[in-house]
């Protein structure tokens, strides 16, 4: 992710303390990593989510992460609106709050989903959403004055004064 100060990207040898450091990754990490460097970058990628281990997780919490999943690339939706789509319309906060504690961010697109009113919010604890807007317009999604685009809104709502 580029530096939120000077906005450029690090390419470099990163390191993360508390992380075992692996010189040989099996096949799997492997493509999982390079996946996710995809993700990053703007590239369609398409993961596998149930190898991952949801044990832990409610009911509800499990129900929003895989609708989550399912979140076309270059489309994004409201809390809101993927609360209505996990079929339970009054849940915008719970559902944001699963969202904003998503163990796989990247691999299940939590960046995908925006405010009701269209405007981008807050991502990775950056309230200002400079890495979650950074990451739509990889993806091809059009904001402007900070709202995204009606084209590239999931499910298409046609209530909302286009922009």
């Amino acid at each position: 992710m580029p530096d939120i100060v000077t906005k450029k990207q690090n390419y470099g040898k990163m390191a993360f303390h508390g992380v075992v450091e692996e010189k040989h990754p099996d096949k799997e990490i492997f493509q999982l990593m390079s996946n996710i460097k995809d993700v990053v970058l703007g590239k369609e990628v398409s993961f596998d989510i149930s190898k991952f281990d949801f044990s832990d997780l409610t009911d509800f919490q499990k129900k929003v992460l895989a609708k989550q999943s399912e979140i076309p690339f270059g489309k994004v939706t409201s809390y809101k609106k993927l609360a209505e789509l996990i079929g339970k319309p009054k849940s915008a906060r719970p559902v944001a709050n699963v969202l904003s504690n998503n163990l796989f961010p990247l691999v299940i697109p939590c960046h995908r989903t925006v405010r009701s009113d269209w405007t981008v919010g807050g991502y990775a604890g950056n309230a200002d959403g400079y890495y979650k807007q950074f990451l739509l317009e990889k993806e091809g999604i059009t904001i402007k004055n900070g709202i995204v685009s009606k084209q590239f809104r999931y499910p298409e709502d046609p209530n909302f004064k286009s922009i």
